[in-house]
């Protein structure tokens, strides 16, 4: 294990590790959520006002930390979610992610803006890997044609995720003294541009040139399967998004289990069902989206309660450590989705860090259904937890 990847205890240890390697403009894209971060910070705040409640004294002496998820037998809970362009911050990339959370026992979800070719990482994984639809250029065609490659190369599902409007990430709202420049393209007036950055991370610089990293987009395609052009596909992407009527002709191009992602609402989860949606995830995109959009967690009853046991219930955004994860999954999340909890360790230690924070994730599940006094999974519930306080209504009379 490299010496960066032993020194993370924590997604904050990690974080703090990839601002030290990462060039600045790289690491604001992958750190800051969307506008004044305000859905990014409800979410990680949801997790703190939800308290638990212990069972002491209750001899525990082997607890078992697996769930059945879409039919796949799990050693943890944990999924990590789709994130894009993953060779941007590590050349180990996607594959490292498969192998690592694979051997961890978990899911991989994987982006329609991947930086590998699906073919890589399902090679690699050693667990499930289901792939994330996005229109990137090519239209309907050209999303029937990743589909048949995602099929061809063994993916194991779809995941159609209903939050991604408009555009990319909408950027956070740094004053102008704290900005960055990140470069568009490939061109040498680009790379000028961003020179002075590089030249502070030569760790990150090494890394990117050993892996031949190239500004691709390998799963965004043409309908003859042809690749789009990176700068293409980045001015294109999100023109057009996904919305409930595509699930129809998608079923056409492949019959398989497809999870739909993002919702936030007992609505949107019953749609899912009536779909035919295989399981649901409960986010709003790690707060990436629209910013003062509500927090995942306290949505997360009301869609378990409006689906019950018809479809499998998974959950991201806000998850920073294990017990978050317990609290998710006592809410009735089946399994739950990790975004920059292994972002931060890839970018900071490659793939050597993803396993370590899932090693920690693990460990901290384990002594949190010990502190419980659960010996797994299915035995934890809304009883083990303290719901947050609502504040007293105020009078303060009539308002002029």
């Amino acid at each position: 294990m490299s010496r960066r990847a032993e020194r993370i205890t924590s997604v904050a240890d990690a974080l703090h590790e990839a601002r030290r390697r990462l060039p600045r403009s790289i690491m604001h894209q992958i750190e800051n959520g969307a506008g004044a971060m305000q859905t990014h910070d409800a979410n990680v705040r949801s997790f703190e006002e939800v308290l638990f409640r212990p069972r002491h004294g209750v001899w525990t002496e082997h607890r078992d930390q697996g769930t059945t998820v879409l039919g796949h037998r799990l050693r943890t809970p944990l999924i990590a979610s789709s994130i894009g362009a993953l060779r941007i911050a590590h050349p180990d990339a996607e594959p490292g992610v498969a192998r690592a959370i694979g051997d961890a026992g978990g899911i991989q979800f994987v982006a329609g803006v991947t930086s590998t070719p699906i073919e890589e990482i399902v090679a690699a994984a050693r667990g499930p890997v289901y792939f994330q639809l996005y229109y990137t250029g090519g239209g309907r065609e050209g999303l029937s044609a990743a589909i048949e490659r995602a099929k061809r190369a063994g993916a194991d599902g779809l995941v159609f995720c209903i939050d991604s409007v408009i555009g990319h990430t909408p950027p956070r709202a740094l004053p102008i003294g704290e900005r960055a420049y990140l470069p568009g393209s490939a061109g040498l007036t680009e790379a000028v541009r961003f020179l002075p950055q590089i030249l502070t991370r030569p760790a990150w610089l090494l890394g990117f040139l050993r892996g031949r990293a190239r500004l691709e987009l390998p799963m965004a395609l043409y309908a003859d399967g042809s690749q789009v052009p990176f700068e293409l596909a980045r001015a294109s992407a999100y023109e057009r998004w996904l919305d409930w009527k595509d699930l129809e002709w998608i079923r056409e191009v492949w019959n398989c289990p497809i999870i739909v992602k993002g919702v936030l609402s007992a609505e949107e989860g019953r749609r899912a069902v009536s779909a035919g949606a295989a399981a649901v995830v409960v986010s709003n995109h790690g707060g990436n989206r629209l910013d003062g959009t509500i927090p995942a967690l306290p949505a997360l009853p009301k869609v378990v309660a409006a689906v019950g046991d018809e479809i499998d219930v998974l959950f991201d955004s806000g998850v920073r450590t294990g017990p978050d994860v317990v609290k998710a999954i006592a809410l009735g999340a089946k399994a739950v989705g990790l975004g920059r909890a292994y972002l931060y360790p890839l970018a900071a230690a490659g793939e050597a860090g993803v396993r370590r924070i899932l090693e920690i994730f693990c460990r901290d599940i384990d002594h949190t259904l010990a502190y419980l006094g659960c010996t797994s999974l299915d035995q934890l519930g809304p009883d083990h937890l303290e719901p947050p306080a609502r504040s007293p209504t105020r009078h303060d009379g009539p308002r002029s």
